[in-house]
């Protein structure tokens, strides 16, 4: 929907692939807000290094120039997002300006106008967001409605990615120390069933639980644990949707008892596991 003579886009919906899909664009002038409430993607503003976004998180992607957008959706998992676009005149220089600060901060290269910033998207995050893909009104009052929302779904956003940025702990990552969190991501994809705990898992890549959990959320965008319930969810949704499995053996298999599985399962993709086979 497009709201404010077009200063405004608000959009929502899932998508799903069934091989991974590559989608490059250019992004009009502005700040993009993406809520990725569920699935995963990779992502690369401009001349910035791609990350690895795992929902629920917040994407803050400022494109003053309309530079370019290179993401690739992963395959047969649903992505569930909301997006506001704001174009630039929406964007006060003082907005503009705290953004640019915090992303300099925290990033060796930021010689560039075009950026991307993400963080964990907590409950109210996530609230915002059904709400506007549940919108009750259907009137003519439903702009009024949806734009109210937005507006406030990217401030929140915004704020949530700036202090995250700006806490004392978002420290400069080594090339060595991404290489030991991208170890972590790995290794707790091969132990999904009977996970490590936080202080196992850091002590096997050779990082304190503080310098593993602050930069696991700054490359991936999501905690660590949260990180793998998505994952778990993502193998159990191909198992279950292909027929492979039963529910409860799809739910054995990443990790999960059946009773608590169906609930953080529909939670996530909306539908029930047992509705989706």
């Amino acid at each position: 929907m497009t709201l404010l003579s077009g200063a405004l886009v608000v959009s929502a919906g899932v998508q799903s692939f069934d091989q991974p899909k590559r989608v490059n664009a250019t992004l009009p002038s502005g700040v993009k807000i993406v809520l990725l409430l569920s699935g995963r993607l990779q992502i690369a503003v401009g001349e910035g290094a791609g990350h690895e976004i795992c929902g629920p998180a917040a994407l803050v992607i400022r494109s003053p120039n309309g530079a370019t957008r290179d993401q690739v959706f992963a395959a047969d998992v649903p992505v569930r997002y909301v997006i506001v676009q704001m174009q630039e005149g929406l964007v006060s220089a003082e907005m503009a300006q705290a953004m640019a600060a915090s992303f300099e901060a925290t990033h060796a290269s930021a010689d560039q106008d075009a950026f991307l910033m993400s963080c964990s998207a907590g409950h109210a995050l996530q609230a915002l967001s059904a709400q506007i893909m549940n919108c009750p009104i259907r009137g003519a009052e439903r702009e009024l409605y949806l734009g109210g929302k937005a507006m406030q779904l990217a401030a929140l956003a915004i704020s949530s990615c700036l202090s995250q940025a700006s806490a004392p702990q978002a420290l400069q990552l080594s090339s060595r120390d991404f290489d030991r969190i991208r170890q972590a991501r790995e290794l707790l994809i091969e132990a999904m069933q009977q996970p490590p705990s936080l202080e196992g898992l850091a002590q096997q890549v050779g990082l304190n639980v503080r310098k593993l959990s602050d930069g696991f959320r700054r490359v991936y965008g999501a905690t660590v644990f949260g990180f793998l319930q998505e994952y778990r969810l993502e193998q159990a949704y191909k198992l279950i949707a292909s027929g492979e499995m039963s529910v409860s053996e799809a739910a054995y298999h990443v990790g999960y008892g059946a009773a608590h599985f169906a609930t953080i399962f529909r939670k996530r993709f909306g539908v029930s596991p047992s509705s989706l086979r």
